[in-house]
């Protein structure tokens, strides 16, 4: 599970700044006030879409504090990059086809805000690594559906390679399969929990 995206800006941190209040208020979120930490390393810009916040109070106001609302812009060592959390959080937590549904369209909006604040285009996945075991019904069910799609994957199993099994709960912190890594064109990648079929169709999408 990802909780957060962040990508390299090619700005400096108030042009990155400006860049991301525009590019937020574009996608239709309220900006609020912004905090400042890190000695002015870091600035955190309050950004909400309210129909979002209304969607989940409406299903469980409880959930609210899952949804994120915070994008910030943080310069270390002359590097500036830019980033939000993910509502991948609050797809993990519920079982509402709804709130799934939005988590995944809240994080294409957030993916897409941040890549126009730091002057990036979007990540494109090029590879799918399933982990899986022998044993695993959900894995099964995952390897048919990509084979069902005809998208390409390497599928390994983890109770047959213990080098990888290890990497795998190093890298993702994940102890129980199927776990997909979505590769990426820069070598970054990232991790998909479970059978997420939501997930895995808007990453399927974009190959």
């Amino acid at each position: 599970m990802n909780i957060a995206y962040f990508r390299k800006s090619s700005r400096g941190a108030a042009e990155t700044l400006a860049a991301l209040k525009n590019s937020a208020g574009k996608a239709g979120f309220t900006l609020g006030g912004e905090t400042v930490l890190n000695k002015g390393t870091t600035t955190v810009l309050n950004a909400c879409r309210p129909e979002w916040a209304e969607t989940v109070a409406a299903a469980d106001p409880a959930l609210l504090g899952l949804l994120p609302c915070s994008v910030m812009v943080i310069e270390k060592e002359g590097v500036v990059s830019v980033g939000a959390a993910l509502p991948a959080v609050l797809a993990d937590a519920v079982a509402s086809g709804e709130l799934k549904s939005l988590a995944v369209r809240a994080e294409k909006t957030l993916r897409g805000v941040v890549e126009q604040a730091a002057g990036v285009g979007p990540l494109k996945p090029m590879k799918l690594k399933l982990y899986s075991t022998h044993s695993c019904p959900y894995c099964k069910m995952e390897k048919a559906w990509l084979d069902e799609r005809k998208t390409p994957h390497e599928l390994v199993y983890v109770d047959d390679d213990q080098k990888e099994a290890e990497s795998l709960v190093r890298r993702s912190g994940q102890m129980g399969v199927p776990v997909t890594e979505v590769i990426y064109g820069d070598d970054e990648s990232e991790f998909v929990i479970g059978f997420d079929r939501p997930k895995l169709e808007a990453i399927v999408a974009e190959m």
